[in-house]
């Protein structure tokens, strides 16, 4: 029995050099049939006359060749950087011709370009590291640092590649080539002495930033979202998106959430987004309640910030003027016509909150027994009517020509008061 195993043995490490053996002259026998393809091409392109169709071709046949040859594992350790050598230059005719169709705006395989430009960043990489370097007249030191500068380069191609993908919709393919660019020195570091890229990181982020948002691939969206805002240019409109993508993923909660930490940290810059989450609060305060308010808690902590956010006072108003906690509302609106002195509407509530006032007092008079005391309610109510009047005059200034909205108001409070003439000439503009 020992002796059979130690036959097997021997039987079977025969076999595996021989399917080394022959692997490697497979690899080898591949890696010549890629430098024949790519040398009789090198030669129609030198005498110019090779056509597109065939240098795409041509270089696709080899370059699978080649790729065959290095996945096997097979080629000899001394020939891997002549090996990615020939890989590089098979991935490079086909770059220059598309980057040709693009700047000329005609159409290519971008899909391709994207492959190839991968293929070729790789081989020109592995070329660097399979290389020793040599010095001197007959050295490849100056060689080599050409290829250095061509792999420096490739780091705008990724971006280009990026904005491809993006006009074909192919945002997962999109991002990882941004990704690519904005890491290019960490995943090439053979380059990070001399790569320097066209644009910034902060601008290729914002690119992948709308990018993700197109997808839909809202996780990338929010992990790019901090470098994407430091691009000023397009700060505004990458804001505006986060802000609409919460709603495109049905989190509502996130949203105001969102909104709520921006414009309680700059009210300023934000007043459309205070006034939005406002809107919210108020149907929250609905959904939740006479007991509690959200809105009031809110623009409580916008006002602590910046003390003269119109919107904020105006929200907080109108939210005190809907419970009829009329007061409170009139101290608001007249800080608004404070902070705008022309705000029609602003002055208009202010006097109907007086009016409303007048109205719910007047409305207790009759059940009043002790007519004395009826007497007082009645110069009450009417000293709250003539109160309004101001407000409602204000009014009338910032809109003389839209009687409608502060004639019918002035009149009941011109009548009340006794000013018959006035009061006959609100009837006569209604």
């Amino acid at each position: 029995m020992a002796l059979l195993m130690s036959i097997s043995t021997i039987t079977m490490g025969q076999v595996d050099k021989a399917a080394l053996k022959a692997a490697q002259k497979e690899a080898k026998a591949q890696m010549n049939e890629a430098q024949k393809i790519y040398d009789a091409l090198s030669a129609k392109i030198t005498e110019k006359t090779a056509t597109e169709d065939e240098i795409m071709t041509e270089c696709k046949k080899g370059q699978a060749i080649i790729r065959k040859a290095l996945k096997s594992g097979a080629l000899a350790e001394n020939k891997l950087g002549e090996a990615y050598k020939l890989s590089a230059d098979l991935a490079l005719q086909p770059h220059n011709a598309m980057l040709t169709h693009a700047a000329n705006n005609e159409p290519f395989d971008t899909a391709f370009f994207y492959t190839n430009l991968k293929i070729m960043t790789d081989a020109l990489q592995k070329e660097l590291q399979n290389t020793k370097v040599t010095k001197g007249e007959t050295g490849n030191e100056n060689y080599l640092k050409g290829k250095k500068f061509n792999l420096a380069q490739c780091g705008d191609y990724y971006i280009y590649a990026g904005q491809f993908n993006s006009n074909c919709q192919k945002y997962d393919k999109a991002l990882e080539a941004y990704e690519t660019a904005m890491n290019y020195t960490k995943i090439y570091p053979e380059v990070a002495d001399i790569a320097k890229l066209r644009i910034p990181d902060e601008q290729i982020a914002y690119y992948a930033y709308h990018a993700a948002h197109e997808g839909k691939l809202y996780d990338k969206m929010d992990a790019l979202y901090d470098t994407a805002m430091k691009f000023q240019e397009g700060a505004l409109g990458t804001k505006q998106v986060k802000i609409i993508s919460f709603l495109e993923r049905g989190d509502s909660v996130a949203w105001a959430n969102y909104l709520h930490e921006m414009t309680v940290k700059e009210p300023k810059a934000n007043e459309d987004y205070i006034q939005m989450l406002i809107a919210y609060y108020l149907k929250k305060d609905k959904e939740a309640g006479p007991e509690s308010s959200q809105l009031i808690k809110y623009v409580d902590e916008v006002i602590a910030v910046d003390p003269n956010i119109l919107i904020a006072h105006y929200g907080k108003a109108y939210k005190y003027f809907e419970s009829e906690k009329y007061d409170e509302a009139f101290a608001e609106y007249v800080k608004c016509t404070e902070i705008k002195p022309d705000y029609y509407d602003a002055w208009y509530q202010s006097g109907l909150c007086k009016f409303r006032q007048a109205l719910a007092l007047n409305s207790t008079i009759s059940s009043i027994k002790n007519q004395v005391e009826a007497k007082k309610t009645l110069e009450k109510t009417k000293g709250i009517f003539g109160e309004a009047i101001p407000f409602f005059e204000k009014a009338r200034e910032c809109a003389p020509d839209e009687p409608q909205k502060w004639a019918f108001e002035l009149r009941q409070c011109y009548t009340v008061t006794g000013q018959a003439a006035k009061a006959a000439e609100m009837d006569k503009l209604l």
